[in-house]
């Protein structure tokens, strides 16, 4: 059985926490952004300031989303809390789409 050193497995652990603080928070704040700019629209807000409100805002939650991706214990675990976070906005966008 091939085992990995110490320095690999760091290695690895950083990869899959750099792909979840890039690829991983880019999907989820896309997501977010989508989301919330179909419901205040659908709650009657102007389709421009809905996007350009919320696309403000998402520069933000995209931050905190790649801070979050380190600060978790292992990549695993950052990966599982951004599935489970795209659940409900996903959701939130099948509904609303027409």
């Amino acid at each position: 059985m091939i085992g990995f050193s110490s320095v690999a497995r760091a290695r690895w652990a950083n990869a899959g926490r750099v792909t979840a603080c890039t690829l991983g928070a880019y999907g989820l704040t896309a997501l977010v952004t989508a989301a919330l700019s179909r419901l205040l629209v659908r709650l009657g807000t102007d389709a421009v300031e809905a996007v350009t409100g919320v696309t403000l805002a998402s520069f933000a939650l995209f931050a905190v989303i790649a801070m979050s991706a380190f600060h978790a214990r292992n990549p695993a675990r950052a990966w599982s809390v951004m599935i489970l976070l795209a659940l409900p906005p996903a959701m939130l966008l099948l509904m609303l789409s027409e």
